[in-house]
């Protein structure tokens, strides 16, 4: 079976953008569709998987541009198809002017810019247990304030990363004492804490995340 027009762009893309800096620019639709003799559907269908993949992202008005490369084709899967049986538990909430070196670095921040953090730490429950606690970091100026007291949509990973990406490490650890009664285990029980960190496509981080899973409730799959 012949491949697809669209999918034959689309990797003549990729293999074009390999040589470009992260947010070069590239072509227009319509210079495109001219240079490789297809219609701007064909072109607009190959680019917006681009988009969708990590390998470009747009801006209004401006054009076309190549993603920070250190963001490509890293796993950004952070829920299960299982989510919506989940319930959430704030545990604290509050907006921060200074905050600790072990967030201000993957936010690439430091003591003198001027910013505010918005920090949330939550349970997440299924059927009531304990499944994992999560602590949010996140710049203020990239949120929508209207969900500023909305958390579910304030706290809800998979709607930022359709327009973002995150990079996760996976950290062999015991529990944090202040979060061994809430996850109902022993001091020193041996833990996975995911950490993450949630760019745009031109790899500015404004996210910085840690997850500390119950191990009695959820079992980690990583996938290479």
């Amino acid at each position: 079976m012949k491949t697809p027009i669209y999918i034959q762009i689309k990797k003549k893309i990729q293999e074009e953008i390999k040589d470009k800096n992260s947010n070069d620019t590239i072509e227009s639709e319509r210079d495109l569709s001219k240079r490789l003799n297809a219609s701007r559907m064909t072109v607009r269908k190959a680019i917006d998987e681009l988009v969708e993949e990590g390998f470009l992202y747009r801006k209004k008005n401006k054009g076309t541009f190549v993603s920070d490369k250190s963001l490509w084709k890293k796993n950004t899967s952070v829920t299960n198809s299982e989510d919506e049986k989940l319930e959430y538990r704030l545990i604290n909430f509050d907006v921060k002017y200074s905050i600790k070196d072990d967030v201000l670095s993957p936010l690439k921040l430091n003591d003198n810019d001027s910013f505010s953090i918005i920090r949330a730490i939550r349970v997440v429950l299924k059927d009531k247990k304990p499944q994992n606690v999560e602590e949010f970091y996140i710049i203020r100026n990239f949120i929508d304030e209207r969900n500023i007291n909305k958390f579910n949509k304030l706290l809800d990973l998979n709607e930022y990363l359709k327009d973002s990406t995150m990079i996760q490490k996976f950290i062999p650890m015991t529990v944090p004492t202040k979060y061994a009664y809430t996850l109902n285990l022993d001091i020193g029980t041996p833990i996975i804490m995911i950490e993450g960190v949630v760019s745009t496509k031109s790899g500015k981080p404004y996210i910085y995340y840690k997850s500390y899973n119950n191990p009695k409730e959820k079992t980690i799959e990583i996938t290479i």
